[in-house]
C-alpha cells in the first residue's frame, strides 16, 4: 500500500469507475465537462475535459492553463476547480491543503483537491485538455458539489451536484493489484 496516497491516487490500486457525463460550463467559446470518477478508499479522481475555441484565448493564455506558465497559485480571473462537501466545507485547487513542503506520512487532517494528471492539444480551431483532480478523503455518501470559474473567460462560479453514495459504493470495489 502507498504511504503518500494522500497526494496522489494509489499506484497498485484498481480503482472503479463511476460515470459522470455532465456539463460543468457550456458556453459558445468554452467547454467543461466531468467524464467520470475514479474511486479508491482514500479519495477519488474526477476526469475533467476542458475545450476552448481559438480566438477567445490566446497562446500565452492558453500555456499558463495547461501549466506551462501556471504559477501555484491561480492568477485573478484564472481557472478554478473546488469541492463542496455536504457539511458546508470547501477545498479549491487554489487553496493549498498542505503548505510548503510535506512528509509522505504526514497526512493532513483536512480536505484537499490537487491536480494530479493532465495533457492538453490543439489545432487550428480549438485547444483541448484533459485534466485529473484528486479529492482526499473520500467523499461522504450523498450529494456533493464539484465546483467550476473561469472569470476571465466570463464563466462565473457554477456548481455541479455530484453522487457521493455511487463513488463511496464503488470504492468498495477497488481492488489492490496483488493480495
Amino acid at each position: 500500500m502507498d504511504t503518500d496516497s494522500w497526494q496522489k491516487p494509489p499506484r497498485e490500486v484498481l480503482g472503479q469507475v463511476v460515470p459522470i457525463q455532465q456539463f460543468v460550463a457550456r458556453t459558445d467559446a468554452v467547454v467543461a465537462a466531468l467524464h467520470y470518477a475514479v474511486a479508491f478508499p482514500e479519495g477519488c479522481v474526477l476526469a475533467l475535459h476542458l475545450a476552448v475555441r481559438r480566438g477567445p484565448l490566446d497562446g500565452p493564455a492558453w500555456k499558463r492553463v495547461t501549466g506551462t506558465d501556471l504559477d501555484l497559485e491561480a492568477p485573478e480571473g484564472g481557472l478554478k476547480f473546488g469541492v463542496r462537501l455536504p457539511d458546508g466545507s470547501k477545498v479549491t485547487t487554489v487553496e493549498h491543503a498542505i503548505p510548503g513542503w510535506a512528509h509522505p506520512f504526514d497526512t493532513p487532517e483536512r480536505p484537499m483537491l490537487a491536480e494530479v494528471g493532465a495533457g492538453s492539444s490543439s489545432n487550428d480551431r480549438y485547444y483541448d485538455r484533459h485534466q485529473q483532480l484528486w479529492l482526499r478523503p473520500l467523499p461522504p455518501p450523498g450529494p456533493f458539489e464539484f465546483v467550476f470559474a473561469w472569470p476571465s473567460m466570463g464563466l462565473d462560479p457554477t456548481a455541479t451536484t455530484l453522487d457521493g453514495n455511487a463513488i463511496v459504493r464503488a470504492a468498495g470495489h477497488a481492488a489492490p493489484f496483488w493480495a
